[in-house]
């Protein structure tokens, strides 16, 4: 198949936003990291989420005090799509990323990434904070469950994988499908909480950390449709629409007054292999060392202590890179079953690179139309490299 990326070079946000440009502070000796002479770059690119997202005001308080500290300079690519955050990582604008699920169908080269003509990508996790997701109804909706959502508008985030992935998980928690609700195709993923008090849809699929939400709630009032981690039937069936959702409780969310029980996923900083392991082992251990600094920023940040992130590669779906992998060592957050797990992921992506040439042969053999050419890569993936976790 022919490469296609270019006709999505037009998704990138062309501004680029610097993090402390300017810093008194900033000194060549303030690069120095730690007390083995470990250096921060002088200068890194990440891609990250729009500007509106919470992920980008996480990924904008930690550059900060990185910035502050060390004196490395920052600049931030914002994108509101999976391809978009994807995309300078691939053509090595960004250094790293703070992306969501694409960089799971990055690596196995499915989604985006097949009909983009990459293949599977060599990418490693860095840093793997959770972050929550759920379905969000107005107060006096007489939705209770995600069981009542049938034949319910439930929106469908264009050009968002990794959020729909998601509402396709939730709904199969209650044994629903996007066949068995009324999707709503939507462009504006932070605008959700608005369209759900005016009526324009029946649920939001959403963080409940997302600023719009909260603003939701002090206007008409919303409530969380629950995922109980004791629902193992319906956890089995969120899980086989993606393996790497997990419960997750949280009481803090907008309209919460108690614990409420929803999806969680690994929202990580990630980078291809080819990374330098000296600057991935310092920026893992800038991220630590700053924590202190930055844990007040917002109120998802918590989730950045080296005590709630995963460290399982098997739980990510991604091995983790090597540079991190010396700092998890270092704090004794890596052991022999990680590393195994690491160590199969790894060889996964080397097969499934090869299970996606023979593929690419077999489809331009048998002249396939580019459905069919998707059609048997899912097939061909399946059979020569079945997932181990």
């Amino acid at each position: 198949m022919k490469y296609r990326y270019l006709a999505f070079i037009a998704l990138l946000v062309l501004g680029v936003i610097c993090a402390s440009c300017t810093n008194p502070r900033a000194s060549s000796e303030a690069l120095e990291i730690g007390e083995d002479g470990e250096q921060m770059p002088e200068e890194m690119v990440w891609s990250v989420y729009d500007i509106n997202a919470g992920g980008y005001a996480e990924a904008s308080a930690v550059a900060n005090e990185i910035t502050e500290e060390y004196g490395t300079q920052i600049r931030m690519l914002p994108s509101s799509s999976g391809v978009g955050r994807m995309m300078p990582l691939y053509l090595g604008d960004a250094d790293v990323g703070k992306i969501g699920d694409e960089v799971k169908f990055a690596f196995e080269g499915t989604e985006e990434f097949f009909h983009l003509g990459w293949g599977p990508q060599d990418m490693r996790a860095l840093w793997a904070p959770i972050s929550p997701l759920g379905f969000a109804v107005s107060e006096d909706s007489d939705i209770e469950s995600i069981e009542d959502l049938e034949g319910m508008r439930v929106p469908h985030i264009s050009g968002n994988t990794s959020i729909n992935i998601k509402t396709e998980s939730m709904l199969a928690f209650g044994g629903l499908t996007f066949d068995d609700v009324d999707v709503v195709e939507f462009n504006d993923y932070g605008g959700q909480g608005e369209a759900l008090i005016q009526g324009e849809l029946d649920v939001a699929s959403i963080n409940p950390l997302a600023g719009g939400m909260f603003e939701a709630d002090s206007l008409e009032g919303i409530r969380w449709l629950q995922m109980p981690a004791s629902d193992e039937e319906g956890w089995d069936h969120a899980q086989d629409v993606a393996s790497w959702f997990s419960p997750r409780e949280l009481d803090d969310g907008a309209g919460m007054t108690d614990d409420n029980e929803v999806l969680g996923h690994g929202y990580l900083f990630a980078a291809y292999a080819d990374q330098d392991e000296e600057d991935m082992y310092a920026y893992t251990k800038s991220i630590v060392e700053q924590y202190e600094n930055y844990e007040g920023a917002t109120s998802n940040m918590w989730t950045y202590h080296p005590d709630e992130v995963i460290t399982s590669p098997a739980e990510m779906g991604v091995p983790f890179h090597e540079g991190s992998i010396r700092y998890l060592e270092e704090i004794g957050l890596w052991d022999e079953q990680k590393q195994e797990e690491n160590d199969a992921l790894i060889e996964r992506q080397e097969q499934l690179q090869e299970a996606w040439t023979m593929a690419e042969q077999e489809a331009e053999e048998m002249n396939l139309s580019e459905d069919e050419h998707e059609e048997h890569w899912l097939e061909r993936k399946e059979e020569l490299v079945p997932e181990e976790f």
